[in-house]
């Protein structure tokens, strides 16, 4: 009776997709575009110059530049490098029979290996399962021999799976899921449901036992923070996998969320109310998320999701971004409870009274738990719904996201805010006041090569009439400088010019930042002296309005370039401020005194200091955690004692000036202490000691710092990486930010544990957010090479290169990026054989 429903709904949203895949309007930045392809022709000379000066190779070198050294070779290369995969080109056929006929012959060991590879036969499969079943083992034991040596058997079925053998695996799936509920295991219950849909079951109350179970671990069991990451990392893939049951479009698929789209959930719910039904009103509208399933099939799932939306509600339980990550389902939720009395106690309670299969004395514990937890619950779905105060707590995570380089949840967030848009219209007004919100999306876009989302963002801002500022051009102009896109940088600014608008202080300053920093110097000094000319003219024109006056802060961003090339230079851009009347600031005299101790003047900083102070400029901060990397960096082989005493003596210093340290000073007197030669361990603990008086935690970043140094040493150290993560508390993944696992990755395949370095590395995969730094790849890819792990460097080099080429990454247009030794080690293996890759790739390789 239910199968039109579940037929029309798919078939519906499929042509909604074509519609809107149909409907895309041009591009607003379409001439920027063709400025950008215009001038590629006048810098290919600056590009190939940057080719043989060997840039791109070292800005693919920056990680070990960064403190850690080149490695030796003989540490983690056995092999001969790369010329031993130059020697290994493919096998004649002759050369393949030959060592066929080896392998036959003379190694009949590797011959059964092979063998056990090979598929078997419906009789075999079921002898394995009937003994496995027999077996004296622990449940968890016994799952795991299950899925790693039946279950891809049971998979080549593929859905055509014979009657018996359905019959004995689900038989002892059933088992071990039994005991798994029973005895309250947890952190196997995606594996399981994997396993299930094997064998073709789909059914939801299966799902419903797991998913319980994983609740109740985090209600009552004692998990430190780790632990309960872990949990809920498991209650988010149970959920994914439910919503792809039964999606052929998501067989196969790795987990993600794939629930219906809003219209269908309201249609389907419109539906429902006006069909006489035997089933609660409130399961009934929550069938509406489970559309693959008949409305009595979804009522199985019920006590799971009551029981996990009152476990999001609990924030003694959840992590920070939870709600981010399991916004599909709370959304969809909102939209079916859209009536804030459609899901009352009395209901809630009822719910667990019906047809549930799970241990029954821990089944009251949890409805106990839910019922007294359910207003917070209920609170949870009225904000989801839309009414909440708007987009400030949005921005905060976007934010925080960005910084920790985490794109996954950066996508989720923007996901969220189109969501909020969709289903309460009215909150765009709040978007005309808070338009920092929307420039930060640009920016970002803008940072990480993102041209359709930034086109996505842009057609959104038109669609609510909100027009872009000069703000939103100068975070354009900052996220391009970021990424080093000179070509739109440049497109952008003469659009801007010729439009006629006047430009402010700020995006003047950012032009000429962008022009020094991407290596056109004269270029920056031209833009400065440009800035300046126009004001005069608006001067004797006596049309200040249409002008903007030069500031320090535009002349320190040339002083700050121009001071790394050409030291006279630089000094004759702050007298020829000077006799215009702009006078240093306290940034001027940082870069001053940095500049002081690399040109090996380091008496000049007390003279600089004494000027600063007749001239009534006070040091900040950022003074002083100079005077400190620089000081320290100087120190040589100075003893445990001087180090220590040198970090006491700039904390006074600081102290004395009226000011506190931040993270980001901690962060760099960690890195200057760190890097030195003989940097001690007393050093590194009066920095933390320091840190933790001012009530200060431990952030990713240090500890990355710190696995840098343990790195360094001969040989590396992988047990005191390991001692740093577990007691700064990154047991996972979800723990810490995208560069300190990346390091980890590659800590642990420089050290020769391959199989920790895939972990972390699926782990990312897996939470969306692929490893993309190609220094860590190439580790990497280096150590499964040296173990004759082909198959597993072949993986890492597809997802890599999957990742970079869909959505219209802009990385797959930069040379930079596929000139890395990453790509050629990659080629030279043999893993680009029959892939489709970028055609700036294909020029790098044959060059």
């Amino acid at each position: 009776m239910h199968a039109p429903r579940t037929i029309c709904s798919r078939c519906a949203s499929q042509i909604r997709s074509v519609q809107a895949r149909s409907l895309g309007g041009a591009a607003l930045f379409a001439s920027m575009s063709d400025a950008s392809n215009a001038s590629s022709n006048t810098s290919s000379n600056v590009s190939s110059t940057i080719t043989r000066d060997g840039v791109g190779e070292a800005a693919g070198r920056q990680f070990h530049s960064n403190g850690r050294g080149a490695p030796k070779r003989g540490q983690r290369r056995p092999f001969n490098g790369p010329s031993s995969f130059t020697k290994r080109g493919p096998l004649r056929p002759s050369e393949d029979s030959a060592i066929a006929l080896f392998k036959d012959v003379v190694s009949p060991e590797a011959k059964r290996r092979a063998s056990q590879s090979s598929p078997l036969g419906e009789l075999e499969i079921a002898a394995k399962i009937k003994d496995l079943s027999a077996k004296q083992m622990d449940v968890v034991e016994k799952l795991h021999v299950f899925q790693t040596t039946i279950g891809p058997h049971l998979n080549e079925f593929r859905g055509h799976m014979p009657k018996h053998l359905l019959i004995s695996s689900t038989q002892f799936l059933d088992k071990m899921c039994e005991e798994i509920v029973e005895h309250g295991y947890t952190g196997h219950g995606v594996n399981l449901s994997l396993l299930y849909g094997i064998v073709g079951k789909t059914d939801l109350d299966v799902r419903n036992q797991l998913v319980l179970n994983v609740c109740r671990a985090l209600i009552f069991d004692k998990k430190d923070s780790a632990g309960r990451s872990a949990l809920l990392d498991e209650l988010t893939g149970l959920w994914q996998h439910i919503s792809q049951l039964r999606r052929w479009s998501q067989d196969h698929r790795q987990l993600k969320f794939a629930f219906p789209s809003f219209h269908d959930v309201r249609q389907d719910i419109a539906e429902g109310t006006a069909t006489n039904t035997r089933l609660d009103p409130t399961t009934r509208a929550l069938a509406a998320l489970f559309l693959q399933f008949s409305p009595d099939e979804a009522r199985d799932i019920m006590p799971a999701l009551l029981t996990t939306l009152a476990v999001l509600s609990d924030s003694r339980l959840i992590k920070s971004g939870t709600h981010i990550i399991m916004d599909p389902l709370l959304k969809l939720v909102a939209v079916a409870l859209s009536n804030k009395e459609a899901a009352t106690q009395s209901y809630v309670s009822g719910v667990f009274d019906d047809r549930v299969r799970f241990p029954s004395a821990k089944l009251a514990e949890i409805q106990s738990y839910v019922v007294q937890q359910w207003p917070h619950a209920a609170e949870l779905i009225h904000k989801r719904s839309g009414s909440s105060s708007g987009f400030t707590g949005l921005h905060r995570q976007l934010r925080s996201a960005y910084l920790a380089r985490d794109y996954g949840t950066v996508y989720a967030i923007w996901e969220e805010f189109k969501t909020r848009l969709d289903q309460k219209p009215e909150l765009a007004k709040q978007l005309h006041n808070n338009a920092e919100f929307l420039d930060f999306w640009v920016f970002i876009w803008c940072a990480s090569r993102r041209p359709r989302h930034l086109q996505d963002t842009f057609d959104l801002m038109q669609r609510l009439r909100i027009h872009p500022t000069l703000k939103t051009y100068t975070g354009m102009m900052h996220g391009w400088k970021i990424c080093k896109d000179t070509d739109r940088i440049d497109a952008l600014w003469k659009k801007l010019a010729s439009s006629g608008q006047k430009l402010d202080a700020h995006i003047w300053t950012e032009r000429i930042s962008s022009l020094i920093e991407a290596g056109k110097p004269q270029a920056g000094l031209e833009a400065l002296a440009e800035m300046l000319a126009l004001w005069k003219q608006a001067v004797q024109k006596n049309a200040t309005h249409t002008a903007v006056q030069p500031t320090i802060e535009a002349v320190n961003a040339a002083f700050k370039g121009i001071i790394q090339v050409d030291r006279k230079a630089a000094f004759e851009v702050l007298e020829w401020a000077s006799r215009e009347q702009i006078q240093p600031n306290i940034r001027t005299y940082n870069v001053l005194i940095r500049h002081s101790f690399r040109d090996d003047s380091p008496d000049e900083v007390q003279t600089l200091l004494k000027v600063m102070s007749q001239n009534g400029i006070e040091p900040d901060a950022a003074t002083f955690t100079i005077i400190l990397e620089e000081v320290i960096g100087r120190m040589g082989t100075a003893s445990a004692a001087d180090q220590v005493e040198a970090v006491q003596l700039v904390f006074q210093d600081i102290q004395s000036a009226g000011l506190r340290p931040n993270l980001e000073t901690y962060g760099k007197m960690l890195y200057a202490v760190s890097s030195l030669a003989n940097g001690t361990d007393e050093a590194i603990a009066a920095v933390l000691s320091h840190m933790r008086a001012d009530d200060f935690k431990v952030t990713p970043h240090m500890v990355t710092i710190l696995i840098e140094r343990a790195l360094r040493r001969d040989p590396p150290d992988i047990t005191a990486i390991d001692a740093l993560l577990q007691e700064h508390g990154f047991s996972h993944v979800g723990q810490g930010d995208q560069t300190l696992w990346e390091r980890v990755m590659s800590a642990n395949a420089i050290t020769g544990n391959t199989e920790r370095a895939m972990t972390v590395f699926n782990d990312l995969q897996k939470a969306g957010r692929p490893v993309t730094s190609l220094p860590c790849l190439t580790d990497l890819l280096w150590a499964l090479l040296s173990s004759e792990k082909r198959d597993e460097a072949r993986h890492v080099v597809d997802v890599v290169l999957d990742y970079k080429t869909r959505d219209g990454d802009s990385d797959v247009k930069d040379g930079r990026y596929w000139r890395h030794h990453f790509w050629f080690l990659a080629d030279e293996g043999g893993f680009l054989e029959g892939r489709d890759v970028p055609d700036v790739l294909k020029a790098s390789l044959r060059g």
